[in-house]
């Protein structure tokens, strides 16, 4: 089953702030949770219910919309800043 890809507002301007090379694998490896959307680790805490992908440096903070077959991204930054957002 192919699942959609959303991006939030949020998600899209973390997007413009990194370079293009770094870019275009963040593109390719979320391409992935179309097939797979389990991909990522499941986060805990606060951050519950969201799931954390790793490209190397950087994070991309999503959530699965079973309902709707939908997977959101909600954050995208470098591994350092990203989970205190």
């Amino acid at each position: 089953m192919n699942w959609k890809i959303e991006y939030n507002k949020e998600a899209v301007r973390n997007l413009e702030k990194i370079s293009l090379s770094d870019r275009n694998r963040i593109f390719k490896r979320i391409s992935l949770l179309k097939e797979d959307p389990d991909l990522g680790k499941q986060l805990i805490g606060p951050l519950k219910g969201l799931r954390s992908l790793r490209i190397g440096n950087y994070r991309v903070i999503y959530k699965k919309e079973t309902h709707i077959i939908t997977v959101i991204i909600i954050a995208i930054g470098h591994r350092k800043n990203i989970y205190k957002k």
